[in-house]
């Protein structure tokens, strides 16, 4: 029975906790158990939620240098008449 840890094993109506196999929780590096993949508890996963909301994690973008005036300045799309028909 490797890879898996029981918590409260015989006490009524407990669950048993399966350990993943793999990467260790992000958080904090312990083994990772199903009921809160990829994190190791409920704190690890709740730490991480508040690292995100909090913007503590962010995708980089490339900065190309636009203004917000040069964005909606352009006009990608043709002009359309009444019709909705792009006029020639």
């Amino acid at each position: 029975m490797s890879g898996k840890a029981k918590s409260g094993a015989g006490q009524g109506g407990s669950v048993a906790r399966f350990r993943t196999k793999g990467r260790p929780c992000p958080i904090c590096k312990k083994p990772a158990i199903v009921e809160h993949r990829p994190f190791c508890s409920k704190r690890c996963a709740q730490i991480d939620l508040g690292r995100w909301l909090g913007e503590v994690y962010r995708a980089p973008a490339e900065d190309e240098g636009w203004t917000d005036s040069e964005i909606w300045s352009e006009s990608p799309l043709p002009a359309q008449d009444g019709d909705g028909q792009a006029e020639r």
